[in-house]
């Protein structure tokens, strides 16, 4: 999931304004998230990167110009709490991109769902990002989370990048409802598809392997994971994996030439769906590839589109 302003959360974060209940606005809040609030509207960057703001979901609310709607519940009054971990491995997996194994002890157990996050930072009142869980949860707890970093510079990124096997971090409780993947049980959504870009990777990974997709019962699973390159693809030592477990997987990088540069390249080369009613989706990525690929499945009919926020 990287820091907030190029990490997965906000990758995934593809609309720019969203609705929101009327609440009065306390001390703190950033001036442009407190001047959309007053007109009901708040940018989605903005709400993420401040604690009193919770999104809750994605839907699709009838209007003459039928568009995407992030709900933004306020939720003033309830700070995050900072808790000490550590870091157990930190592992470059691709050009500025690191897997850290973090034990953060019984903040574990609040990981329940692939696409949770956690909020994380090295100094204390420093910024903190926000960062996809891209291990499943863990049924046993042994309270160690997986995470994949972009590393961005000047940043809660770039610091936790840096960090030593037995560094030491400040990690929120976990957040999130992580994908609604009850909504497209295996008996009557045949067919799912998977989106993932760069380090969006992270929650897609782990929802794989969490088992909850039941790939053995679906008749089409797809994965199309866009990349600059094969070297900048993050995990690719576990694409065999994958494949034997039923996904198809679908390498896109922007950096080759041809006509499918992008995954939404790549899904418009596959042509129309045979079964939209009965295909579920599965996105985290960057703006343009979610708007893109949202815009080609919705006009077939595909109704679940699931975002891990």
């Amino acid at each position: 999931m990287a820091l907030l302003g190029s990490s997965n959360l906000q990758r995934c974060a593809s609309w720019p304004a969203a609705s929101v209940m009327p609440a009065p606005i306390p001390r703190g809040v950033p001036h442009r998230v407190t001047a959309a609030t007053q007109r009901h509207t708040v940018n989605v960057s903005a709400a993420m990167a401040h604690p009193m703001f919770t999104i809750r979901e994605v839907h699709t609310r009838p209007s003459r110009q039928s568009r995407k709607h992030v709900v933004v519940r306020a939720n003033w009054g309830a700070p995050v709490e900072f808790k000490t971990a550590k870091v157990l491995q930190n592992k470059q997996v691709a050009p500025g991109l690191h897997q850290l194994l973090v034990d953060v002890g019984a903040l574990a157990s609040g990981y329940t769902k692939p696409g949770q996050f956690i909020q994380a930072k090295v100094v204390a009142d420093g910024k903190p990002g926000f960062f996809a869980i891209a291990s499943p949860p863990d049924v046993n707890n042994s309270g160690v989370l997986e995470l994949l970093i972009k590393r961005v510079p000047g940043g809660a990124a770039e610091a936790l990048c840096s960090l030593a096997p037995g560094g030491e971090l400040m990690v929120s409780p976990v957040q999130g409802k992580g994908f609604p993947v009850d909504k497209i049980p295996a008996a009557s959504y045949p067919t799912l598809l998977m989106f993932a870009t760069g380090s969006g990777i992270s929650p897609i990974k782990a929802v794989i392997e969490s088992g909850v997709l039941e790939l053995p019962k679906r008749k089409d699973v797809r994965l199309y994971y866009g990349a600059k390159s094969a070297e900048a693809m993050a995990y690719k030592e576990l694409l065999p994996a994958w494949s034997a477990l039923g996904v198809k997987v679908v390498p896109v990088h922007s950096g080759k030439g041809g006509a499918a540069k992008y995954v939404q390249d790549a899904l418009a080369a596959d042509g129309p769906l045979p079964n939209p009613a009965g295909t579920g989706v599965l996105l985290c990525g960057q703006k343009d590839m979610v708007t893109a690929v949202t815009g080609q499945l919705q006009p077939q009919g595909v109704e679940h589109l699931l975002l891990n926020f």
